[in-house]
């Protein structure tokens, strides 16, 4: 009797028990689900722009009571003689800036509206006259803006500042997006630096001014985009 085919077979055996026992003992590794996924409320998609909500929606984009109501009295100068007009405009250009004065992907209707209402003239930015149009241009200025930029940092932020909007708009219109995104006064965001419209405005005294009338205006052709007959419909 020979041993050798007995003593493969143990072999084989022994092989099999140790491949099945790694087997079983074998952690496998656990998926990576990587970074929390953080939800950010971005406060302005969610506005409703009629006129009753005028005042509210100020606020909500960081003007003070008064200051909320002066941009809604000047929406009076313009709003019964330039409705009907402005709204043919929307019509007219329904396929151009649908995606402006609607919801849509692109940045809320304070930062994407200044393709079409902030004009730039000798380096000084300055807010349209509403008499003066006849259709939406689009602003080659915005074309290498930050505009985008200054929505994700300052908007899309767990810290949001409750005036981040009028401060945003602000480093627009002084042509100082590139010192708010940097965090330099008054766009510091730090515990111990120093941020606030008060202190725009004191350095830049036209902004308010340019803000009253460019909050007036973006609102009121976006509430006529969104009335039920309207391009938003």
């Amino acid at each position: 009797m020979t041993w050798r085919p007995w003593v493969v077979f143990a072999v084989l055996m022994l092989a099999a028990l140790l491949n099945g026992t790694l087997i079983i003992v074998e952690q496998i590794p656990k998926i990576d689900a990587g970074p929390e996924i953080i939800k950010v409320d971005e406060r302005l998609r969610t506005l409703q722009y009629t006129a009753a909500n005028r005042r509210a929606n100020f606020e909500v984009m960081g003007m003070d009571p008064e200051l909320a109501d002066a941009t809604a009295r000047w929406i009076n100068r313009y709003e019964k003689q330039q409705a009907e007009r402005i709204y043919k405009m929307l019509e007219e250009q329904s396929a151009e800036v649908a995606d402006v004065f609607c919801s849509s992907e692109r940045a809320p209707q304070p930062y994407a509206a200044m393709r079409y209402l902030v004009y730039e003239e000798n380096g000084v930015r300055q807010v349209v006259n509403p008499l003066a149009m006849r259709r939406f241009e689009f602003q080659d200025w915005y074309a290498t803006s930050y505009v985008d930029a200054l929505y994700d940092h300052f908007e899309r932020s767990q810290a949001r500042k409750p005036d981040a909007t009028i401060m945003a708009v602000g480093a627009v219109f002084t042509k100082r997006e590139i010192d708010a995104l940097d965090g330099v006064a008054p766009w510091s965001l730090g515990l111990v630096g120093s941020w606030g419209f008060g202190r725009l405005t004191k350095k830049e005294p036209r902004v308010q001014a340019l803000v009253v009338e460019y909050f007036a205006l973006m609102h009121f052709i976006t509430e006529l985009a969104n009335l039920k007959r309207g391009i938003c419909a």
